[in-house]
């Protein structure tokens, strides 16, 4: 009898061991915790300014509704697309300085949850039209082929290609790791080639073109042109 008595209260002891531990059943409050959102990147790279009513989406993780979007600081109400694309429709009426915007996504709660930056041009500029004639002016005669840092400004579509002599995407070779041309990016921090033109001492020591500084007017234009989109 006492020994029933013994093992009764031990298997009782065990049990109750076993519930407070966590023991024979799985926990959902782990699984049940929201995951925090991130953020990847903006469609489009780069827009012209003023514009009163441009969409934008970015693409991320973990959106969900009640979320909105903030460029440099004004909120704009966005819509969760899904839980990887959250939309709105923002207002960009002047130019920033570097032409760059940060675009925020912040919670409802207004916490800022992560930021990417957008491109602002001033005027509309494209490769073909504005920017190959003044390569064609002061850099084509030193990078052609494969001379001169591997870079090929020959024609608008060596300029574009995804080589390693294009210019669009590709990373230097005298400034790694940054990369030629960032789509979107024409700070000289970020884009090699907006650095080359602009900064009196740039990353690889040698201000382009040799030959003599661009005009403001000329190098307006290539950074209007990368923070458009590069199209």
């Amino acid at each position: 009898m006492l020994n029933d008595l013994i093992k009764s209260l031990s298997l009782t002891l065990l049990s109750l061991t076993l519930v407070s531990c966590g023991g024979g059943g799985n926990s959902s409050s782990s699984s049940n915790t929201p995951q925090p959102a991130t953020v990847k990147s903006i469609v489009p790279y780069g827009v012209m300014a003023p514009v009163s009513n441009q969409p934008l989406s970015i693409v991320g993780t973990n959106f969900v509704s009640g979320m909105s979007i903030s460029v440099d600081g004004i909120n704009y109400p966005a819509v969760v697309i899904s839980p990887t694309v959250i939309n709105a429709n923002v207002a960009i009426n002047t130019v920033p300085a570097n032409n760059i915007a940060n675009v925020s996504v912040k919670s409802s709660s207004g916490t800022t949850l992560g930021t990417v930056t957008l491109g602002v041009a001033s005027a509309d500029r494209t490769l073909a039209i504005d920017v190959w004639p003044i390569f064609d002016a002061n850099c084509r005669s030193c990078h052609t082929g494969n001379a001169n840092g591997n870079l090929d400004l020959s024609s608008p579509a060596a300029i574009a290609a995804n080589l390693t002599t294009g210019l669009i995407g590709i990373p230097s070779s005298g400034c790694s790791p940054n990369f030629r041309v960032v789509v979107g990016d024409p700070r000289p921090t970020s884009s090699v080639l907006i650095d080359k033109i602009k900064s009196a001492i740039p990353c690889s020591g040698n201000p382009m073109p040799p030959t003599g500084s661009l005009t403001p007017t000329e190098v307006q234009t290539i950074v209007d042109w990368v923070a458009g989109g590069a199209n």
